[in-house]
């Protein structure tokens, strides 16, 4: 990989990354990211006649309060607080979460999170949508997700979630240390290139912003489309890259070739975004919409295009608050991806906080602190996840809401929650819609049956991190009573069965039991590399 693309120049402050700021930079760059999207929000899917109403005729400036028809036909018609964000912050959250003091748990992310996001989703791409759906499903896996039509995923829904891979990232200069996890998380929901390759892209634009102190440049753009060109060698050296790699070409052709061929729009978009921003301002963004056709159909919410023209409104524009107001009154186009994705970049650099605080604040400020503690190195408190070798996702969107039998509310997979109101009844007979608050700290607007199911004991002991704190705990302190990956009576070592593999390699009935023994007691994860080491073994 060409690493050395984006470290940065000797004259700018590099330590960033590595100081006591590197918190505040979390923050800011949370923060923003999340009012671009709060802001955003109201003008998307709209045209200026439907913005009017949501704003009751007032300029969009920042975020207020307003109503949308949450759920579709059968859904209700929702008042969403000042500052509500959309599914691009609740995804970014989702991640975070699954972000641990040793890793990036990306079966956690795709088995609990993204399952049990459809039933609170504020929003939610196609690919993202029928993605989490067939994740729910017990056999598909993330690196495996073949839902209808999976290869054509090439949207945004990825670009959009993946900051805090980088935000967790203790080199940001080494792009080896976090695009391995951005594509971990990516290929979840996302497998055509374009969906990939716009996650990369915003990860470098931030790592870059967020290690050198200033936005990138054109430049640094097409330094960085270089070094997204090494992906596919990031790829082969994981097992279950190699597999989903398979599953890919057996559908769609050669993936070199279509990465290829992103990387030659990817330049061509970072062209028309130069060349568009002479003007500056709202004019010059305006431009950038025109050059790029960010309004056409089939290019609204390209994961390439956004990723562009989310940097590209940086050079339009330096003031975020500024920033984000043009993107959001640029109608027709993807107005709250774009700004959220400028938010997160331009946050990276900016020396004040957004004018107007979003829906649960103190929880984006609390995981910007937890990530950058592992960052330094540190092992803060992590999120708990049931154990996933019991763990099965509710079977409607309606079913992730549960009561406990103290008469409390519990998100399955999330934890704890209370009501924040009554349930607003609707139109589709015994749904309705609800408004609670996690004892983690977030606000969700759950879609729940009347009737709700309760809790058994067992499941209703598993706890939530509490109420957002500044994440400094420097040891592990995992929830009580949790079930981890692998029950307490059934450990798996994955090392140990390895190296027991190999000593007896010429032992067709060791190889069969351990096999056996793993896909039993491990993680799909750990099996399909102890599978790996087995395959390499045989051919030694």
């Amino acid at each position: 990989m060409n690493e050395s693309r984006l470290i940065p120049d000797a004259d700018v402050p590099s330590d960033c990354n590595a100081s006591a700021d590197r918190s505040a930079v979390n923050r800011r760059s949370a923060l923003w990211a999340a009012y671009g999207d709060a802001l955003g929000w109201i003008s998307e899917l709209t045209d200026e006649a439907g913005l009017k109403r949501r704003t009751g005729g007032e300029p969009l400036i920042e975020p207020i309060e307003w109503r949308r028809r949450v759920g579709g036909r059968s859904g209700v018609s929702a008042r969403l607080p000042k500052g509500c964000y959309s599914d691009d912050s609740q995804l970014r959250l989702a991640t975070s979460r699954a972000i641990r003091s040793d890793g990036f748990d990306v079966e956690a992310f795709a088995k609990v999170e993204l399952p049990i996001w459809l039933g609170y989703a504020l929003g939610g791409g196609k690919s993202t949508t029928a993605a989490a759906v067939h994740l729910g499903k017990t056999k598909a896996t993330w690196f495996s997700n073949r839902y209808k039509e999976w290869t054509k995923s090439g949207g945004n829904g990825a670009a959009m979630r993946i900051q805090p891979h980088v935000w967790a990232a203790s080199d940001l200069s080494n792009p080896s240390e976090f695009l391995p996890d951005v594509v971990r998380n990516a290929v979840c929901t996302h497998s055509h290139p374009n969906g990939l390759l716009g996650a990369v892209m915003h990860a470098l634009a931030l790592a870059h912003t967020m290690s050198s102190g200033r936005l990138p440049s054109a430049s640094d753009m097409m330094n960085a489309v270089e070094v997204a060109a090494s992906l596919p060698q990031i790829m082969e050296n994981e097992f279950n890259f190699t597999v989903w790699r398979a599953a890919f070409e057996s559908e769609a052709g050669m993936f070199d070739s279509e990465w290829s061929q992103a990387l030659a729009e990817c330049k061509n978009a970072v062209k028309d975004a130069e060349a568009a921003c002479g003007a500056g301002g709202e004019a010059g963004y305006s431009e950038l919409v025109n050059r790029m056709d960010l309004r056409d159909p089939s290019r609204v919410g390209s994961g390439v295009l956004t990723a562009i023209a989310a940097v590209g409104l940086t050079w339009c524009e330096r003031q975020p608050r500024e920033a984000m107001r043009i993107a959001a009154n640029a109608l027709g186009t993807d107005t709250d991806t774009i700004a959220t994705m400028a938010g997160a970049v331009m946050g990276a650099e900016a020396d004040a906080d957004p004018p107007v605080e979003v829906m649960d604040a103190d929880l984006f400020r609390s995981e910007a602190n937890r990530l950058a503690e592992i960052a330094r190195g540190r092992r803060p408190q992590n999120h708990g996840y049931p154990d996933l070798l019991r763990w099965k996702a509710p079977k409607g969107r309606a079913d992730i809401l549960a009561q406990r039998k103290d008469g409390g509310l519990y998100i399955h997979g999330l934890g704890s929650a209370d009501a924040m109101d009554e349930p607003i009844q609707a139109s589709q007979r015994g749904f309705s819609w609800q408004w609670v608050a996690l004892e983690l700290g977030q606000t969700l607007f759950v879609k729940r049956r009347e009737t709700l199911e309760m809790l058994d004991s067992e499941t209703s002991a598993l706890p939530t991190l509490p109420n957002p704190t500044n994440g400094t705990s420097e040891t592990p302190t995992e929830s009580k009573g949790i079930s981890r990956r692998s029950p307490p009576d059934r450990p798996v070592n994955l090392d140990m069965a390895i190296a027991h593999m190999r000593r007896n390699k010429g032992d067709d009935t060791v190889i069969g039991k351990s096999m056996r023994r793993m896909a039993r007691r491990g993680t799909p994860s750990q099996f399909m590399k102890f599978a790996a080491e087995v395959l390499d073994a045989l051919k030694e």
